[in-house]
């Protein structure tokens, strides 16, 4: 039985690594590998969204640019939540022509971890920009997004990499990871910091790995390893190691 989509991409979550996203789709787009559908967790949702929505990868990187932490803080006391997501929604309202999702040009399947429920939800129609922001509402860094009355934070707590959403209707999935974690073991600084991090990834890779199993090709680098997700004083080298993923280095371009 045939498949209603020739290829799907699963992009995954991971803050500033998302340059990876745009440097290896820029590369798997000159191959001849376009996507019939598209799937993202945290920041993978929004290149998914930039994707479906039609930007090309240079108005992606000039979109990027727009998405600098610097312009996400606003002074507040804390208390439930670290950074106020008014300033991204904005962003991401400029960036998006598209309010739902049915004004995509490209389906789109976008997931969200609902707290009160524990379970993840798959949005794919209805309003675009709260899906996306509930994708990537880091727990206790950003305030939790409200949708028909239930509570969403980043998908990444229970899928980081898509897969399974767009699995059953695609013959090839492709799947993006962000979290390519060495096994080897890092050296303890003790810090908060580190110990934030370090958590972070371990979970984010743990639940990610039933999902790589189902794709057809996963693309990760180990060197992604080294560079912080809220960093972004290296989004050209991120972008070159996508570009150049030894993953893709043996796809033949489509004829």
């Amino acid at each position: 039985m045939s498949k209603k989509y020739k290829l799907g991409i699963a992009f995954g979550g991971g803050g500033a690594r998302g340059y990876y996203h745009a440097g290896a789709l820029k590369r798997l787009l000159e191959l001849g590998y376009s996507p019939d559908i598209v799937s993202g967790t945290s920041v993978g949702s929004i290149v998914a969204a930039m994707y479906a929505q039609g930007l090309s990868i240079e108005e992606m990187l000039a979109a990027f640019r727009e998405l600098n932490l610097k312009d996400f803080l606003e002074p507040r006391i804390p208390k439930e939540y670290l950074v106020d997501s008014k300033p991204v929604r904005k962003i991401l309202e400029e960036i998006l022509q598209a309010k739902t999702f049915e004004e995509l040009k490209t389906p789109l399947k976008v997931v969200a971890t609902c707290l009160e429920t524990a379970k993840e939800v798959v949005f794919d129609s209805g309003p675009l920009i709260d899906a996306i922001l509930a994708s990537c509402s880091i727990p206790v860094v950003f305030p939790p997004v409200k949708i028909n009355g239930k509570h969403y934070v980043d998908g990444g707590v229970i899928r980081n990499v898509p897969v399974l959403p767009i699995r059953e209707v695609c013959e090839k999935v492709f799947a993006l990871n962000l979290f390519p974690e060495p096994e080897r073991d890092k050296q303890y600084t003790g810090s908060m910091k580190y110990i934030a991090e370090r958590c972070v990834t371990l979970l984010f890779k743990a639940n990610a790995s039933y999902d790589m199993n189902m794709a057809d090709l996963v693309i990760e680098e180990e060197e992604m390893a080294v560079y912080n997700a809220y960093d972004l004083r290296h989004k050209e080298e991120m972008f070159d190691l996508g570009y150049n993923a030894r993953a893709l280095r043996s796809l033949d371009k489509f004829t």
